[in-house]
């Protein structure tokens, strides 16, 4: 046990600075195996991120052209009321010049019976 405590106490600063070299190189070698692990979770994170600007832009994409055809289909329907409209003008126009010939030839009838 002498011997054990005469040679910390001549070797008191070699096994200090050993130890202090000992602990930095564990230290050095356990952050850069966080550093290691940090990286991998950032080349994850990029190609999770990748990935769904992906679908973002797919999911864009098929929303355009719905856009595009729910406005043609809006312009369509549009499109049939006016022309179920001038339609059903053009119907009414020929029903009164019916009934306004059938007047006419009744008061001309009439006017010369």
């Amino acid at each position: 046990m002498d011997k054990w405590i005469s040679i910390l106490q001549t070797y008191n600063e070699i096994l200090t600075g050993a130890a202090i070299l000992l602990l930095g190189l564990i230290l050095t070698i356990i952050l850069l195996r966080i550093l290691r692990q940090i990286k991998r979770l950032n080349r994850s994170l990029q190609s999770i991120t990748k990935n769904i600007q992906a679908y973002f832009d797919v999911i864009m994409q098929e929303e355009v052209p719905k856009q595009e055809e729910e406005e043609v289909s809006e312009e369509q329907a549009l499109l049939q009321r006016k022309t179920i409209e001038d339609m059903e003008t053009f119907v009414e126009q020929e029903r009164r010049k019916q009934e306004e010939e059938e007047v006419f030839n009744a008061v001309l009838q009439e006017y010369f019976s």
